[in-house]
């Protein structure tokens, strides 16, 4: 339960096979390779016999997978957005495959058809979309004029001229009015909407000016009427024009749902299509060339021999010449990655370790060691029998009957655990979705708040009496033995030195055991201060960042106080669940059985949603801020094999 130990891979083999080779190490899904072009000491090979190589520009091979990846997922989300709801999608079944299947199955003149096939089908309907959008644009603005029973263009003389325009509501009457005075001045209103009025005008010509002045005057908007028929003959020609188009749409709605079949192919295509960019993604990291391919990489220790037979299987044992060899320190410090090895209970919470932090390679794994106080502290937050028996059985039924991305599963796993000290804890708390079970429990949250509130603290100061011990066991493992002692032991030493001058004092009434306490908290505290003394060139600074560590036991009060978090949480999910039940009881019989059923499962549902959220959250705070903060660094790169995306399915090494 460490960082995996690494080794350096070198694999030498016939330039005409590196594709295939490529392939084996993607389906072993543990190698990652090494970019032998970097500018470092175990690189200067390179320089040396392959000074004038120069790594095939595969730029336009990746833009050309992205951009059949992108057409890819638009016509999946194309045929289901746009399909007939009649018609089943048949996504593809995730389901655990090797590399080799994977690719076996891709028949690209098939894919190419489909995806064509498709493609036009998309365009057509968008065409048909666009299309729709104009003719209704057209119709609702045409509507304004429908009954205007003339042409402009045909209506006037060589003595008249017709206007057609649209004022703002506000000035209507004011410019009707004004208009109405003059008798050589007809004018019609056509259409009356909320903000505007449309209207027409005829008028002599030579009264031109004046009509130039109204229309300035009021802020008329000038309609050109751009068509040779009326508006009525245009409007039901875009009627039966957009009927044809809905008709045709509906057509096509029922062939795009028909292609839902096909669904899966599309994705077994892009699949398989992310698998060979991510090949061509570490093309410019290894070396071939019509004779030879060279690749280097990095992988597990323990999956050296598991990896010779995999490749000697896949490419043949003479194919190939494989070297495993330890990193050098200049490695270790610039470039190894951190890949961390746990066991099956542990593994699930990793995840936790990676959203802080993965450790350098030397350094510490802290995952085995917070799993403990994370169970214990997780259960005590959510503390109901009822909402842990619903995650345990929730949990096992989707791991069971459902193939999941391996997040997923991971995280699927990690409520799973979980489950059981959310249970325990419930017991102890009599606690069964608010409701309480009929026998005593061991602690009442509602009596013994106290109680829980001093075990709360107590589990604090064991988690950081560990996190201390973990320190001063990495400053040994450095040979850095007195700041083992400053920044571990000594520390130790007052929690100890504290505990047993209050308990001498205030619970056993011991006057020795007081005055053994003071003592060991008085000469682990000198210890604190006067070791960076030692360490430092000058004591007088050394002396001052003693004492300014010294001056960190304030922070340890407020660590301390972080852990009542424990009894709050599990104290106010027990009460919510009881109000909550107590509400509904309120009720009256026939609204408690039907509607109360249906408002119990809301409520609950966003209390164990909000309580599960909360120990999660507040859990791994206990463990970033008050637990690693006492021993662990972090920093370590993470190990990113050669592998597919795995999007829709899972790659296994072997066929199970």
């Amino acid at each position: 339960m460490a960082v995996s130990k690494m080794k350096k891979l070198t694999l030498i083999a016939e330039g005409s096979k590196s594709e295939e080779i490529l392939k084996a190490v993607q389906g072993f899904q543990e190698v990652e390779v090494r970019d032998v072009f970097q500018a470092t000491e175990s690189n200067q090979w390179v320089e040396t016999f392959f000074g004038d190589y120069q790594p095939e520009n595969n730029q336009e091979n990746v833009q050309a997978i992205n951009y059949r990846i992108e057409e890819l997922e638009q016509a999946i989300r194309f045929i289901d957005h746009h399909g007939s709801s009649k018609d089943k999608g048949f996504h593809l079944q995730r389901k655990n495959l090797t590399l080799q299947q994977l690719e076996a199955k891709f028949d690209e003149a098939e894919f190419a058809k489909e995806l064509h096939e498709v493609q036009s089908l998309e365009d057509r309907f968008n065409r048909n979309l666009e299309k729709i959008r104009e003719l209704s644009d057209e119709e609702s603005k045409l509507s304004r004029w429908q009954y205007l029973d003339v042409i402009p263009a045909n209506f006037a003389s060589a003595k008249t001229n017709v206007f057609l325009g649209a004022v703002d509501e506000v000035v209507w009457e004011e410019f009707k009015s004004d208009i109405q005075q003059r008798e050589t001045i007809y004018l019609e209103e056509l259409y009356r909407g909320q903000t505007e009025i449309c209207f027409s005008l005829v008028y002599l010509k030579a009264d031109q000016a004046l009509i130039n002045e109204q229309i300035n005057r009021f802020g008329v908007v000038r309609y050109q009427y751009p068509y040779k028929e009326l508006p009525k003959q245009r409007l039901q020609a875009i009627s039966k024009e957009l009927n044809n188009l809905y008709e045709d749409q509906k057509k096509m709605a029922v062939r795009i749902g028909q292609k839902r079949v096909n669904v899966e192919q599309l994705e077994w295509a892009e699949e398989t299509l992310l698998a060979r960019k991510n090949r061509l993604m570490v093309q410019n990291s290894y070396i071939r060339t019509h004779q030879l391919f060279v690749l280097q990489g990095w992988i597990e220790a323990d999956a050296g021999e598991q990896f010779q037979q995999f490749i000697s299987e896949l490419v043949g044992k003479e194919n190939v010449y494989l070297e495993l060899e330890e990193p050098t320190e200049n490695e270790i410090a610039t470039e190894i990655p951190t890949k961390l090895k746990n066991n099956k209970l542990v593994q699930p919470f990793e995840m936790l370790t990676e959203m802080y932090s993965l450790p350098n390679y030397h350094e510490l794994d802290p995952t085995p060691w917070f799993v403990p106080f994370y169970f214990v502290f997780f259960g005590m937050m959510v503390a109901d029998v009822g909402y842990g028996a619903m995650m345990l059985i929730a949990t096992t039924f989707v791991l069971k009957t459902k193939i999941l991305p391996r997040g997923m599963t991971r995280f699927m796993y990690f409520f799973q655990i979980l489950s059981i000290p959310t249970i325990l804890w419930g017991l102890i708390y009599n606690s069964f979705v608010g409701f309480s079970l009929p026998y005593q429990p061991i602690l009442s949250t509602s009596d013994d708040v106290i109680t829980i509130l001093i075990l709360s603290i107590v589990f604090g100061v064991i988690q950081i009496f560990v996190g201390l011990g973990l320190a001063a066991s990495e400053n040994i493992k450095a040979k850095d033995y007195l700041s083992a002692v400053s920044d571990g032991f000594a520390w130790q030493g007052v929690f100890v030195g504290i505990i047993l001058a209050a308990g001498g004092q205030m619970l056993l009434n011991n006057q020795g055991l007081m005055i053994a306490g003071v003592a060991i908290a008085v000469l682990s505290a000198l210890a604190i201060v006067f070791i960076p003394m030692l360490q430092s060139a000058s004591k007088v600074k050394g002396l001052a960042r003693g004492a300014y560590n010294l001056y960190g036991i304030t922070g340890y009060i407020g660590d301390l106080v972080s852990y009542t978090r424990l009894m709050a949480l599990g104290i106010s999910g027990g009460s919510i669940a009881a109000a909550f039940n107590m509400l509904v009881g309120f009720m009256p019989p026939i609204a408690r059985f039907s509607v109360g059923i249906l408002l119990m499962l809301a409520l609950h549902g966003l209390n164990i949603f909000l309580s599960l959220l909360s120990a999660y959250v507040h859990g791994a705070r206990l463990q970033y801020v008050e637990f690693f903060g006492k021993f662990y660094q972090g920093g370590g790169r993470p190990f990113a094999p050669l592998k597919t995306e795995e999007k829709y399915v899972n790659i296994e090494q072997k066929e199970k």
